[in-house]
């Protein structure tokens, strides 16, 4: 079969493409304010099949283990119920850790558990069991000790691979009542009433009656603190959280907002007075919000904050202080609070000179939104329309806390490119280790960078247990399959992006302000634009220094003497210098080529199948020996197999090294660079071959262009 000529061996794909385009064009979902992106391109999740995201924006990966949580019954207090934890799964766990999270006042009645362990205001029972493919189910008794909302909380780890895909998490929200008729299967609102840090709720109490220092003879102070637990039972500050302090008058007056402040950049203290005269105050107290000029933590109707309300203090004498003492949200809320104090991290690297996001808006500050809810599973996505620009972040998201950064990171990009967005070219979902495309690998690298910068360690959780190190470095090993711990090199890779800009805020650039402030006034739309073009306009270095510290990323923007080996590398000389089969090189109508017009097609027939491109070249006997070329992968071949191949090898003397290889699974929506350190085969004259390999099925393309071996 002629697979040169364009009508040849790959018709079938043109048409089925040509059907795959217009049913794109149909579904797609407008999420820009000036055009719509094409829709995202699904990437193949190694035969996962079980969870899937909920929403098609959701950047979480396709699971391999769902769970589900029921209760026979809502029990009132003093009743028990048996909550039911249906697990599913398309793997075998040897061992995994099942833990159970209550919050006080519901606990665990039957065995099978370890001792419940305090963890903020909540408590953790753990249980270790094996899982196949058969599923399980898990059953236990609670009873409840006292009213109002509660979260039975289930969470499955993998313990031997704490992978993202290998975990399942679930919740079921309930109120507690009294008595039964007041018992409910769900939770309202997000007010909810003040806790001490032992759980307890602050009851009501008389004002103290004596003067205090720090209040005028006019004035009525309020000091106090707001604190959070986040999932690990740390207590932390609420930080730069709106407060308010509200009173009555008189016991049957309207309650009316006496004044009004934030909690403590550092502390999350506050102390706020106001002007008062005549008879004391029936009524003082104070509310803490998820709301502020700069950012909000909202319900997923993006109109409600989160709001905690203190117990009142009656009688307040005018000229004294009054201390509501450190106070917290119900458990319930807690990560609204949570997400809110992340995003202080965020803001602490703001480069606007001034309170607000960007330098342009000094007054009347845009605003990050974000929304959350208990149970929540529409989420792990920013979305950029114009009608919501808004965060949507899962019920779980905040216990990782690094996802709420990395979304922060992506609201604020779009905020300092005064809401432009570039074109969009992510599959959904994506991963921070595999090549993706320029503009993913920006946007994601920037949100990525913005994430570990701001929690300090240089990382990215995916969940509480499973993360990676975005300040590794070093090429990858191509003897081995990419990996977090052996991610894809270049700067189409979001991980070596992020590792990259946190290197240069680190010991180039003396902290994230001065980028920020460059991307406020220039929008790029790849790291390539940003480094080599916007970069330089503010004054950010772009010397050997900075593009050193880029290379240690495997981002190679050195400018230096570079040996060529490879002839032809661009194949525009109808492939001249190269020697292949199948019809592999030419120039086609339905893929264009990456540059020029000629570009190697392997694959593409459907049917048992093998192509070659090889060339044989001298690698240098001194210097480090790169190859370096552009690869597009398109399968229609299903996820979770990998049928189709393209092998690179390496041919010396008798011996042939497979050193790469690439399957359907691996698909990518454009030409992505793909950089191979060959410095082992230095001083000899090999043959550098590709192979295409296909089964009976489905097609795959595999697109090869700008081949290049290099040595410096």
């Amino acid at each position: 079969m002629d697979r040169s000529h364009p009508l040849g061996g790959r018709r079938r794909i043109r048409e089925i493409g040509a059907l795959i385009v217009t049913a794109l064009a149909i579904t797609l979902v407008p999420q820009l304010g000036q055009a719509a992106p094409p829709a995202a391109v699904e990437a193949p999740q190694e035969g996962c099949t079980l969870a899937p995201p909920a929403n098609r924006l959701d950047e979480s990966p396709i699971r391999c283990v769902s769970a589900a949580v029921s209760l026979d019954r809502v029990p009132a207090v003093g009743e028990s119920a048996t909550v039911t934890v249906a697990l599913d799964s398309e793997v075998d766990i040897d061992r995994a850790g099942l833990d159970i999270r209550l919050p006080r006042g519901l606990r665990i009645t039957s065995e099978g558990f370890s001792a419940p362990q305090a963890r903020g205001l909540d408590t953790v029972a753990t249980r270790t069991l094996s899982l196949d493919k058969s599923g399980r189910t898990v059953t236990f008794s609670v009873t409840a000790d006292t009213a109002g909302p509660a979260q039975i909380q289930a969470d499955l780890t993998d313990l031997s691979a704490p992978d993202e895909v290998r975990s399942a998490h679930a919740t079921e929200e309930i109120t507690v009542g009294a008595s039964a008729a007041t018992s409910k299967a769900d939770v309202a609102g997000t007010k909810s009433p003040a806790r001490r840090k032992d759980g307890s709720l602050v009851s009501p109490r008389t004002a103290a009656q004596t003067d205090r220092a720090g209040s005028a003879p006019d004035e009525i102070c309020a000091t106090g603190a707001l604190t959070y637990a986040t999932y690990d039972g740390a207590w932390h500050p609420g930080r730069r959280v709106a407060v308010s302090v509200v009173g009555r008058t008189t016991a049957d007056a309207e309650p009316t907002t006496l004044t009004t402040g934030l909690t403590g950049a550092t502390d999350g203290g506050y102390s706020l007075c106001f002007k008062h005269s005549g008879s004391p105050l029936a009524a003082m107290w104070v509310q803490f919000a998820t709301r502020t000029s700069w950012w909000e933590v909202t319900d997923m109707t993006g109109t409600n904050p989160y709001v905690v309300e203190v117990a009142p203090l009656t009688n307040v004498p005018v000229g004294t202080t009054q201390s509501f003492g450190t106070t917290s949200p119900s458990a319930l809320h807690m990560p609204a609070f949570d997400a809110f104090d992340v995003i202080n991290n965020v803001y602490e690297m703001r480069g606007s000179g001034n309170q607000c996001w960007t330098s342009e808006e000094t007054s009347n500050c845009s605003r990050l939104k974000n929304r959350w809810a208990p149970g929540n599973t529409n989420g792990g996505y920013y979305s950029t329309d114009p009608a919501v620009r808004s965060v949507f972040l899962t019920d779980a998201m905040p216990d990782a806390r690094h996802p709420i950064a990395h979304e922060a990171g992506h609201n604020l990009q779009h905020l300092l490119y005064n809401w432009y967005w570039p074109r969009f070219d992510c599959p959904s979902p994506h991963s921070l280790h595999r090549v993706t495309g320029p503009m993913c690998a920006w946007t994601e690298g920037f949100a990525n960078a913005i994430t570990g910068y701001a929690m300090g360690d240089g990382r990215y959780y995916y969940n509480v247990t499973d993360w990676m190190d975005l300040m590794q470095t070093g090429f990858q090993d191509g003897t081995l399959p990419p990996a977090r711990t052996n991610p894809d090199n270049g700067d189409d890779v979001e991980g070596r992006v992020a590792g990259a800009m946190i290197a240069l805020w680190r010991g180039t650039d003396g902290g994230p302000r001065r980028t920020l402030d460059n991307m406020d006034r220039y929008a790029s739309d790849t790291f390539d634009e940003w480094f080599n073009v916007d970069r330089p306009r503010s004054g950010l270095a772009v010397d050997r220094k900075a593009r050193d510290v880029l290379y240690r990323h495997t981002i190679d923007y050195r400018d230096i003497k570079r040996r060529e080996s490879v002839v032809n590398g661009g194949l525009e000389d109808q492939g001249a210098g190269w020697t292949w089969t199948g019809g592999v090189v030419g120039t086609y109508g339905f893929y264009p080529a990456r540059s020029g017009r000629y570009y190697a097609w392997m694959g593409g027939n459907g049917v048992p199948n093998e192509d070659t491109l090889s060339q044989t070249v001298k690698i240098p006997a001194k210097g480090t020996s790169l190859l370096d070329f552009y690869l597009r992968i398109s399968s229609a071949e299903p996820r979770s197999a990998k049928p189709d191949s393209l092998q690179l090898q390496v041919v010396a003397g008798a011996q042939t090294t497979t050193v790469y290889t690439w399957y359907n699974t691996d698909a990518v929506p454009s030409y992505a660079q793909r950089v191979i350190d060959l410095s082992r085969f230095a001083g000899q004259t090999v043959t550098l071959r590709f192979v295409s390999t296909e089964d009976q099925g489905e097609q795959t393309d595999f697109l090869l262009d700008d081949i290049s071996l290099k040595t410096s």
